[in-house]
C-alpha cells in the first residue's frame, strides 16, 4: 500500500489508506480515541473505536509525535470535512519533546521567538500558506517573462567590486584577496546586453550591509532583476504593470485556498498605475527638496495616492542624479533629474529601475562625477566600448511584493530564515 496525504482522504470512499504525519491533537472518550493527523497537505481526523491496543497506543502519544496510521475511510458528517479514518494500526515513528513555542493558530507568539524556532513555526497552516503562495509568485514571474521571450540567467554573487559602492557591502575572503557579496546583478545584466541577449531576467539573492532595524529591511534580499535592450522608458513601465497584473491574477486563480485561509483581500490593480514626477511629489508632501523619499515619505505618498486615485501602486519618476547610481541616464530636458523610477506598493518601495546610460563617454563622465574609479570595474566599462544598445531595467524585491500583497507587517514573515543586522541563525 502506498502512502496517501491527508487531503486525498476526502476524495476516497470506503478505501484502505496509509497516512503519515504529526499528531496535532488527541482526545480520549472511554472506548473511543481520536487524533487529528496533520501532514503537508492538511489535516484529517482519525478514530479508534473499541480497539484496546490501538487506544492504548494513542494514549501514549504526545502532541507533535510523528506517526503512521493504517485504516479505512468512512463517512462521518460530524468529522471535519465529513470523513474520517477508522484506525486499524498506528505506529509512533518519532517522539516529540515539549514544544518551546506555541504553534496553535489562535495563540500569538512574538515573531522573534518564532524565528528562533522557525522549523516549528512553519508547522502552522497560515505560515505554510505564505510560503506556498511565495512559490507560486516565483513561478508566475518566471511564466510571464519566459512567455515574453526573456532568458533566465544566473550571475555571480561573489564580486570584485560593489555595484553601487558605498559602505553597504559585505566583504568576504576570496582565497588570497578581498571580494564582496553582490549588491545586485546590475553590472552583469547590462553586460549581457552588450553580449546580444537583449532580454534577460534573474531571480536571486542580493546582499546589503544596512544596519537597518525596520520591518521592511533585511540583509539578504530575494530579487527579480530584469534588463532589456531597445526598449523605451515608458514601455518599460508598461511591462512592469503588465507583469504585476499577470502575477496577481494568477495568484487569485491558483492560490485561492491559501488567500482565503489567510483572510486577505487581493485585487488585480487597474492599468495604468498612477505616475508622479518627483517634482510634483515635493509639492504634494511639502518636502524641502527633490530627494529620496525615505520610509516616511513613501508611506505618506502611498496614503495620498490611495485617497486620491484609489490605487495601491504608484510610480515615482525622475529622481535627481545625486541620489541615483552613476549608470542611470540623465533627463535630456533637465540633467539634474534622471530617467529613473521607483514603484511603491501600499506605501513601500518594491521596485527600482530606469533607463541606463549606454554611451561609453557619458558613462565614464558620470562615474567620475560619482567618484567611481574606472580601473576598479574595468570589466564592466569595457562592455560599453564595442556597441551596446540602449537598455532599461529594474530590480523588484520579491519579499516586499509578497509582504504588500498579503498585508503583512514585517518582511521577515515572508522569508524562511531571515538574515538581518541581528540574526545569523537559524
Amino acid at each position: 500500500m502506498e502512502r496517501v496525504y491527508a487531503r486525498e482522504v476526502f476524495g476516497k470512499k470506503e478505501a484502505e489508506v496509509w497516512l503519515k504525519g504529526w499528531v496535532e491533537r488527541k482526545r480520549e472518550l472511554g472506548k473511543v480515541a481520536f487524533i487529528i493527523l496533520r501532514d503537508r497537505s492538511g489535516k484529517v481526523q482519525c478514530v479508534a473505536k473499541e480497539r484496546e491496543e490501538v487506544i492504548k497506543k494513542i494514549k501514549e502519544l504526545d502532541r507533535e509525535d510523528v506517526v503512521e496510521v493504517k485504516g479505512k475511510v468512512v463517512e462521518n458528517q460530524k468529522a471535519p470535512g465529513g470523513k474520517e479514518v477508522v484506525i486499524e494500526e498506528i505506529k509512533k515513528i518519532s517522539k516529540a519533546f515539549p514544544l518551546p513555542i506555541e504553534i496553535d493558530e489562535h495563540i500569538k507568539t512574538d515573531l522573534s521567538k518564532r524565528l528562533d524556532y522557525r522549523f516549528l513555526d512553519l508547522r502552522r497552516e497560515k505560515v505554510r500558506d505564505i510560503f506556498l503562495l511565495k512559490a507560486k509568485v516565483l513561478k508566475f514571474f518566471r511564466e510571464f517573462l519566459t512567455e515574453k521571450g526573456y532568458i533566465e540567467v544566473n550571475t555571480p554573487k561573489i564580486v570584485a567590486e560593489g555595484t553601487e559602492g558605498g559602505a553597504e557591502i559585505f566583504p568576504v575572503l576570496y582565497y588570497d584577496r578581498q571580494a564582496f557579496l553582490a549588491q545586485s546583478p546590475q553590472f552583469y545584466k547590462q553586460m549581457l546586453q552588450a553580449g546580444g541577449f537583449e532580454k534577460v531576467f534573474e531571480i536571486g539573492y542580493a546582499y546589503r550591509a544596512e544596519k537597518s532595524h525596520t520591518v521592511r529591511h533585511v540583509s539578504e534580499i530575494l530579487m527579480l532583476d530584469v534588463e532589456e535592450s531597445f526598449i523605451t522608458f515608458e514601455k518599460h513601465l508598461g511591462l512592469l504593470e503588465d507583469m504585476i497584473r499577470f502575477v496577481i491574477k494568477r495568484v487569485l486563480e491558483e492560490g485561492k485556498e491559501e488567500i482565503e485561509r489567510l483572510g486577505v483581500k487581493v485585487e488585480v490593480p487597474e492599468k495604468p498605475f498612477p505616475r508622479l514626477h518627483i517634482k510634483e511629489i515635493v509639492k504634494i508632501l511639502g518636502l524641502e527638496k527633490a530627494d529620496d523619499l525615505g520610509t516616511e515619505g513613501e508611506k505618506r505618498l502611498g496614503e495620498y495616492v490611495k485617497e486620491k486615485a484609489g490605487h495601491d501602486f504608484v510610480f515615482v519618476i525622475g529622481y535627481p542624479f545625486e541620489v541615483r547610481p552613476f549608470y542611470t541616464m540623465k533627463d535630456e530636458q533637465d540633467e539634474f533629474f534622471t530617467q529613473s523610477f521607483d514603484l511603491l506598493f501600499k506605501g513601500t518601495e518594491i521596485v527600482t529601475g530606469g533607463q541606463r546610460e549606454h554611451r561609453y563617454d557619458v558613462l565614464v563622465r558620470q562615474a567620475s562625477e560619482k567618484g567611481i574609479k574606472i580601473e576598479n570595474a574595468r570589466f564592466y566599462f569595457e562592455a560599453f566600448k564595442y556597441g551596446i544598445p540602449p537598455h532599461a531595467g529594474f530590480g523588484l524585491g520579491i519579499d516586499r511584493f509578497l509582504m504588500g500583497l498579503l498585508n503583512l507587517k514585517n518582511i521577515r514573515e515572508v522569508i524562511l530564515f531571515p538574515r538581518d543586522a541581528e540574526r545569523l541563525t537559524p
